[in-house]
């Protein structure tokens, strides 16, 4: 990309016909400037990339005042390559809708996880087309921190457990998952079986490790020990997109526990399958439960106990805190858990 010239204040305000010191107010947020000339000295600085330039310079850029051609009104959703299952889809549908209605414009960047691994800034990001962002099954540390130091509102959806302990220049939801997964697990562990294994990657996603927060803190409150030989909690080849990695987990046992509490139903259908070729039978031999309330032709015999998320309304929520940032003046962000339904059924309740 073609590097802008360095330019300084004083050529700014020679350029707008303002005095330097009405420059400075700008970039420092002072007050004595009409919100005309702040538009304008907005629009300057992100034109010449100025490097002092932080989110309130670029919501005034991109600020509608009704007669300046090259204002944007665009948001962006960044997201790597989903299956374009039912699930994402509502999500990525929602938040389209949403931001449709209070009249902005929607951009998908999709992206690969090659890209995702070695992440370059999207051009409409680097130009600055786009005055807010959406961020969605994107997990590598260093895109994470781009995208969040990019001067542009942005909320996420989940990230690394990294970055969450750090703390990000920008709003995050999550799905709560510590007090539903406890709540899964001591119901379990309530009708006598005491020999539970967790399997789901916690390394990767905050979502999924609040979810082993919660098995573990149920199994803690009875006084039930951790069985490590039954727990597989990272992945070596994508964070259990690969289920084959599962299966050879699941096959490799010898004995088997009297329970799997799994971090997604993708990974309790696979546990299931795994269990049914060797004769076994949910619930009867072994009590399986899920999370995210997916549809499966697996469960003929049962039905999983999983955790219901309302993909849509998900989708709507994640564009309203977005709308947040861009509507009204903040100087804080913030970390929001949207609370879903556990649903009990017959894979638990033997």
């Amino acid at each position: 990309m073609e590097q802008k010239p360095k330019i300084s204040l004083q050529q700014i305000a020679d350029e707008l016909n303002v005095s330097r010191i009405t420059v400075s107010k700008v970039i420092n947020n002072k007050e004595g400037v009409s919100e005309d000339t702040r538009r304008r000295v907005a629009r300057k600085l992100v034109e010449y990339d100025y490097k002092k330039i932080n989110r309130d310079i670029l919501r005034l850029a991109h600020q509608t005042d009704n007669s300046n051609p090259i204002v944007r009104n665009n948001i962006a959703v960044i997201a790597t390559e989903p299956d374009f299952s039912d699930f994402w889809l509502k999500i990525i549908n929602g938040i389209a809708n949403e931001v449709s209605s209070k009249g902005y414009n929607f951009v998908y960047h999709f992206i690969t996880r090659t890209e995702e691994t070695n992440f370059s800034m999207p051009k409409s990001i680097l130009d600055h087309s786009v005055c807010g962002i959406i961020v969605i099954n994107v997990y590598n540390n260093a895109a994470i921190s781009a995208l969040s130091n990019s001067g542009i509102p942005v909320v996420f959806l989940d990230i690394t457990p990294d970055k969450f302990r750090e703390g990000l220049t920008a709003d995050v939801v999550l799905l709560e998952g510590e007090r539903v997964i406890r709540s899964i697990t001591e119901n379990i562990i309530r009708r006598g079986r005491k020999t539970l294994g967790f399997i789901g990657d916690i390394t990767y996603a905050q979502t999924m490790y609040d979810r082993y927060r919660g098995f573990e803190s149920a199994c803690r409150a009875h006084d039930i020990p951790i069985w490590p030989e039954f727990c597989l909690t990272d992945s070596k080849r994508g964070h259990f997109y690969f289920q084959d990695e599962v299966r050879e987990f699941v096959d490799s046992l010898q004995n088997l526990p009297e329970g799997f509490v799994c971090a997604n139903d993708v990974t309790a259908y696979t546990v299931i399958s795994c269990l049914r070729e060797r004769g076994l039978s949910v619930p009867e031999d072994l009590a399986v439960s899920g999370y995210d309330n997916i549809k499966a032709s697996i469960l003929t015999a049962s039905e999983l106990t999983t955790v219901a998320v309302e993909t849509a309304d998900l989708g709507k929520r994640l564009a309203q805190q977005l709308l947040r940032q861009l509507e009204s003046p903040i100087s804080f962000h913030e970390v929001v858990y949207i609370q879903p339904q556990v649903i009990f059924k017959r894979s638990t309740e033997f």
